[in-house]
């Protein structure tokens, strides 16, 4: 989370995960950048296409601010943890830069 360790050598950016028959749907194809949209905000990323995310389900780290990840979930958090309530967030998925 410092961004100060190697692992920004394994992945150096935040990407979307999501599945190739969701990709199709949506006409998306590797690499290419795509809008996220909440009922909170919106995250512009890349996506990564792979059979590891469950069709009709997308993911995303949280590693790195200017993304937007973390504008597109809700103020909810655990109290103990701080942890956001994303497991719950439902979005939609525009091809390119989309609204904002």
């Amino acid at each position: 989370m410092t961004r100060r360790g190697g692992n920004l050598t394994l992945d150096p950016a935040d990407h979307l995960d999501l599945h190739p028959d969701d990709a199709a749907r949506y006409g998306l194809l590797d690499g290419e950048p795509v809008t996220v949209t909440s009922r909170h905000g919106h995250a512009r990323l890349l996506t990564r296409i792979g059979v590891e995310t469950a069709p009709g389900q997308v993911f995303c780290a949280f590693h790195f601010p200017a993304s937007g990840v973390n504008r597109l979930t809700s103020d909810h958090a655990d109290t103990v943890t701080s942890c956001p309530e994303y497991k719950v967030t439902a979005v939609r998925l525009t091809a390119g830069d989309g609204p904002g």
